[in-house]
């Protein structure tokens, strides 16, 4: 209760303390001020109203006049825009400029009498700007019409802070080394790195401490590629305006880009007369249903793929077979399955053998070559079947065409086998016996007999020379010496012919031939006369 009379004693207290003040009249203040943006940046165009407010109801303002300051080197003097009722003047200028308006009605209260237009400059390094009013005066209208000057008691000039327009960089670094030949005004940059390196941190530093760097576009880690890789950096300044720059990091790559195949395997068969930079093959079978195709790259850092159909029918099947480089290069190699239905014949067309006659007949399947140890150093078994490769394959056990151990290791007994076998799974085998070689040889039965005829004359000559040499020796006769006087005679009774001489052997009396002439001789003077012969022929 006796805080609530206490309220009440307060309350009267001052409600009679308003009565009392209320009569007396107040001083009025009269405000002159310049209002509108507080900041700005570079290439804003801005409009600050010269703004007029009394208190006094009583007074009327009917004219302005002031000088307008400015910072021309961050702010250019555009126009000037009169509000509604008011004239005066409306071209910009330079800093120091006088304005004056007039209103023929007057006005009270709080008035705008005009805008001025300013423009920031592009290139405004300061970071704030003032703008005041010099000296400005307003007149007032008395009832009588007596116009009065005032000055305001109050004047408020507008401070404008200059937004950074700085967008440039101080430093751009790259895995925390400095690009080299760095410059805020340069604004695209290539850089090289080892193809180890496999990510790029990037730090950038504005020039001014009010710009940022924008999200996503500044300081960061990013992965590289193999090759070129390209990163924005965006600089934001403090007046919002963006400048990018641009780096380029080309990221060496050495990895392979072989896309080649080595070989192409069709159910374990390595596909024939196979080349890397063929990519197109075409392989017979023979009703299958599915088929293993495998493909070998030539680096083994490349990596294999192959696409199959979705089924294999009779007829054309094709399998793709992709070959992704270690740099991600592809080629792709195909292989048509020719699935076919039909009898895959497996017989030889031709077949011969070097040396030999066999008289080749295909259903003849068994022949016989006679050994011969000098027709054997070069045997050579020549065939070719009556189907094509692609539908079958023959094959020569031992392979004497080819190995030559195998060849000179052929005997007697021996056997030569060529398999034909088709894309069916049947093989046929034609057979080459060696058997020994029992014939007589013409010409070594004639070699023999000319032999035989040579050492048949040979002996029967030395047969004749010696019973000739035997004869000889027989017939040598013996000289009879005689005196000169005997001589003579002898000469006288002959005509120096030849005479036989009777040579006497046994009871026998044999003759034979002398210069001188003819005598008898019995066998003792032959034996003397031998005797006599043999002396001489010693002397």
């Amino acid at each position: 209760m006796k805080k609530d009379k206490r309220i009440k004693k307060w309350g009267f207290l001052i409600s009679l303390l308003l009565l009392v003040l209320l009569p007396f009249k107040v001083k009025a203040d009269t405000v002159v001020s310049i209002t509108g943006n507080d900041s700005a940046s570079p290439g804003d165009t801005l409009r600050y109203a010269i703004e007029i407010s009394s208190d006094d109801e009583e007074e009327v303002i009917n004219a302005f006049k002031a000088g307008v300051s400015f910072d021309s080197n961050i702010l250019t003097f555009t126009a000037i825009e009169p509000s509604t009722g008011w004239t005066g003047t409306t071209d910009g200028g330079n800093s120091g400029k006088e304005v004056e308006f007039k209103n023929s009605s007057g006005v009270n209260g709080k008035v705008v009498v005009a805008n001025l237009v300013f423009k920031v400059k592009n290139d405004a390094k300061a970071t704030s700007a003032t703008i005041s009013l010099v000296a400005p005066k307003y007149s007032i209208k008395s009832e009588d019409g007596v116009t009065t000057s005032k000055d305001f008691t109050t004047l408020n000039n507008k401070t404008l802070n200059v937004k950074s327009s700085d967008n440039t960089l101080s430093e751009l670094k790259i895995n925390d080394k400095k690009v080299e030949n760095f410059s805020s005004n340069v604004y695209e940059y290539k850089i090289d790195v080892e193809s180890t390196v496999a990510s790029a941190k990037i730090n950038a530093t504005t020039n001014s401490g009010k710009a940022t760097l924008k999200k996503d576009y500044g300081n960061r880690t990013v992965s590289l590629n193999y090759g070129s890789n390209t990163f924005k950096i965006v600089v934001i300044s403090e007046s919002n305006v963006e400048r990018t720059y641009t780096i380029t990091i080309n990221r060496e790559d050495t990895r392979s880009t072989d896309t080649t195949l080595s070989s192409i395997s069709v159910d374990g068969v390595v596909i024939p007369n196979f080349k890397s930079s063929t990519y197109k093959y075409t392989v017979k079978k023979y009703k299958v249903e599915s088929v293993d195709i495998i493909g070998i790259a030539h680096d083994d850092l490349a990596t294999v793929k192959v696409n199959p159909p979705k089924e294999v029918i009779i007829g054309l099947n094709t399998y793709e077979i992709v070959v992704t480089s270690e740099n991600g290069d592809t080629a792709t190699y195909s292989v048509i399955i020719e699935n076919v239905d039909t009898a895959i014949n497996k017989r030889l067309k031709t077949l011969s053998i070097k040396g030999y006659d066999i008289d080749f007949d295909r259903n003849n399947y068994r022949y016989e070559i006679m050994y011969n140890k000098e027709k054997f150093k070069d045997l050579h078994v020549y065939f070719s079947t009556e189907s094509g490769s692609d539908e079958v394959t023959a094959s020569l056990t031992p392979n004497i065409n080819e190995d030559e151990d195998a060849l000179k290791k052929l005997k007697v007994g021996d056997e030569i086998t060529i398999a034909i076998t088709g894309i069916d799974g049947e093989t046929t085998e034609y057979t080459i016996v060696v058997v020994k070689d029992n014939r007589i040889s013409f010409f070594l039965v004639f070699e023999l007999l000319l032999m035989a005829i040579i050492i048949a004359i040979i002996i029967v000559i030395a047969v004749q020379r010696k019973k000739g040499n035997k004869k000889r020796r027989k017939s040598a006769y013996k000289t009879k010496v005689v005196t000169p006087e005997k001589k003579e005679e002898i000469v006288s009774k002959t005509t120096h012919s030849e005479s036989a001489v009777t040579i006497v052997e046994g009871k026998k009396k044999k003759k034979r031939f002398s210069i001188y002439e003819e005598e008898e001789i019995t066998p003792e003077d032959e034996d003397d006369d031998t005797k006599e012969f043999n002396e001489q022929e010693l002397k």
